[in-house]
């Protein structure tokens, strides 16, 4: 009973570790799917977006999900910030029409062109007063970047939904598309066919139903930047979970899910209301919790962070982890440019990956860890830096803006400690001079230096902005009065960076016992005496605490008389080494699994043998060795 307990156990294992560690996760993965759209995207932020505040929208929406079609309304109070103002610019695809334009209730002239719309204002624009424009519009929406706004059908009935990230808002809505100044709240109004439902972003404040169509109020109270304004419109079925907050106070999670997916959606309630409860405890209180946090499915390959409501393709636990961690990371605080785009996704990434630390007992971790390694190392080049940001598919890069900036934070954890590296997070998400609005990598990294009362340049000129990683040649020898000694040189896998300057963590095994290290490289050929004594082996890196590749030389062991078989799974060199108190040439040794069928069996070569068990498949195994009367039987566990 307990051996069939225990092979179930590890079959779950596997099957959590294949449906909850993808390799080659990219919440953005739809754009593989609709490679046509991302063509380079030339978009600057008009010079006179400085020149007024956008205070509050309320976007009046009439769509139909099964016609590619919108008409409406936005109304904009704007606070002028200079004297002399003639005309002010709002943002719209070319290929949508404009009817009218008021301000401040009266008709106004306007040009309408090159994606963008001038307006001409009256004399005498008062500095610091609050002015009305209000823009109606209809029209076909272009698709650009991952869509923007997209018809398609979920089991033969009709879906509308939008995704403007990072430059599509203008496709569907005229908008001050910009990363330099959040609208400070907006109403959203969706009027549909009465039997589809409306999700957006904020509160649900009424849906109801007139004659033949349906309109949702949504209302949201905090600054938000365009890209994360967005809508769904579909047959959707609702329901809500809560989370419980220490003051007494619930948040509201609530979902707007396609019906065919209903039941499986409720199975994942008590994942995403841990995830929530985890993101609360390790960073701050979720930050919009007096109106929800939402999840509404739609028709992509992946999600969309829009605040208070992620789009979702589904409500796996990875893809739920991401989404959640962008409304702390993305949203509360914004990137406030697309070169810095690891302050959203690489945040994302490895909040997700904590979250792998922390629940599911932890054993999705070492191979979230390993995973991110591979991705990062399979090309030798990349910055985490876009100098591109007209290449949408390089700024959500999923190698480089995902992983290798998820690593980054991981590296800097190592270098910092634990206590100084979250508390440089809880620091960034408490200052009020970022805190509902944009930051900089800049800004970010003076959190990080105060925390850890240091400079951080040489690593950030190095990681950030430079490419690639380093590989590790590590060569043991023996030093004076029996010391073991090791000699550190690397080589660097692209030429932007001459050398990279990192603490090394090294395991030392003797005996059975490990010890780690923490070495310092700041030099090639550099040594280290690791032990007073001669060890078993070296590991380096056990935990994956570098983005980096090693190869460790080790000399030929001493072996010392014993009565025993000594098997000692070489983690560094991924081998089996089997040692014998006495060697005749019949000496064998067997590998099988938990059920005792033999996968791996030869007879050993010699007194000190070494064993590469390369075609097993990850798991766990046992070893067996005999020779004359003495057997010995090891765990083994590939991975």
């Amino acid at each position: 009973m307990k051996k069939l307990l225990f092979l179930i156990l590890i079959a779950a294992f596997q099957n959590t570790l294949a449906q909850v560690s993808d390799p080659d996760f990219n919440d953005k993965i739809g754009f593989s799917e609709s490679r046509s759209y991302l063509k380079s995207v030339s978009f600057i932020e008009s010079a006179d977006y400085a020149s007024y505040d956008l205070v509050y929208q309320r976007l009046n929406f009439e769509v139909d999900p099964a016609v590619n079609y919108i008409s409406g309304s936005v109304l904009s109070k704007v606070k002028f910030l200079k004297e002399q103002i003639t005309e002010i610019h709002f943002d719209l695809a070319s290929a949508l029409i404009v009817d009218s334009i008021l301000f401040d209730g009266q008709v106004i002239v306007f040009q309408h062109k090159s994606d963008k719309i001038a307006i001409s204002l009256p004399a005498n624009m008062q500095i610091n007063s609050l002015y009305q424009v209000e823009v109606f519009y209809r029209g076909s929406p272009p698709e650009t970047g991952f869509g923007s706004f997209v018809v398609s059908k979920h089991n033969d009935v009709p879906i509308l939904w939008t995704l403007s990230e990072p430059y599509g808002a203008r496709d569907w809505w005229p908008c001050k598309q910009s990363l330099t100044d959040k609208i400070d709240s907006i109403d959203v109004y969706i009027t549909c066919p009465g039997q589809y439902k409306a999700a957006s972003n904020g509160k649900l404040i009424s849906d109801d139903i007139s004659g033949e169509k349906r309109t949702a109020h949504w209302q949201h109270r905090y600054p938000i930047a365009t890209y994360l304004i967005g809508i769904a419109v579909t047959d959707y079925e609702t329901y809500s979970d809560f989370v419980d907050l220490p003051d007494g106070n619930k948040i509201e999670i609530l979902n707007y899910i396609y019906p065919e997916y209903l039941a499986t959606a409720k199975s994942k309630s008590n994942e995403t209301h841990d995830i929530m409860t985890f993101f609360n405890s390790r960073l701050i209180t979720y930050p919009f919790a007096d109106e929800k946090y939402g999840h509404a499915q739609f028709g992509w390959g992946g999600g969309m962070e829009h605040q208070t409501m992620s789009f979702m393709t589904h409500l796996d636990f990875e893809l739920v982890a991401h989404e959640m961690a962008h409304q702390w990371f993305g949203n509360y605080i914004t990137l406030a440019s697309w070169h810095d785009i690891w302050l959203n996704e690489g945040f994302a990434t490895y909040m997700t990956g904590l979250v792998f630390e922390n629940l599911l007992d932890g054993v999705v971790w070492p191979k979230w860890k390993e995973n991110q390694v591979a991705r990062i190392t399979s090309s030798p080049g990349g910055s985490v830096y876009v100098a591109d940001t007209t290449d949408v598919g390089r700024i959500f890069n999923g190698r480089l803006s995902y992983s290798k900036g998820a690593y980054l934070l991981h590296m800097l954890r190592w270098e910092m400690g634990d206590e100084q590296f979250f508390k440089s997070l809880k620091d960034y998400l408490e200052d009020p001079t970022v805190a509902n609005g944009f930051a900089t990598h800049d800004q970010f990294v003076k959190h990080l230096e105060a925390a850890a009362d240091t400079s951080f340049t040489e690593f950030f000129n190095d990681w950030y902005y430079g490419e690639g990683y380093p590989k590790y040649n590590i060569t043991e020898f023996s030093g004076d009065l029996g010391t073991t000694k090791i000699r550190v040189s690397q080589v660097a896998s692209h030429p932007s960076v001459s050398f990279f300057e990192m603490h090394l963590p090294v395991r030392v095994w003797k005996d059975r016992q490990f010890k780690d290290l923490r070495l310092y490289n700041t030099e090639q050929n550099q040594e280290f005496v690791i032990s007073g004594e001669k060890v078993d082996s070296i590991h380096f890196d056990p935990e994956k605490w570098l983005c980096a590749k090693a190869d460790i030389v080790s000399p030929a062991r001493n072996i010392n008389r014993s009565e025993q078989i000594e098997i000692i799974q070489e983690y560094a060199t991924k081998t089996i080494r089997i040692i014998l108190p006495e060697f005749s040439g019949k000496e064998s040794f067997r590998i099988y699994d938990l059920n005792g069928r033999t996968v791996l069996t030869d007879k050993l070569k010699m007194k000190d043998s070494r064993i590469e068990p390369n075609t097993l498949k990850k798991g766990i195994y046992l070893v067996e060795v005999k020779s004359k009367n003495i057997k010995r039987v090891e765990k083994l566990i590939v991975n």
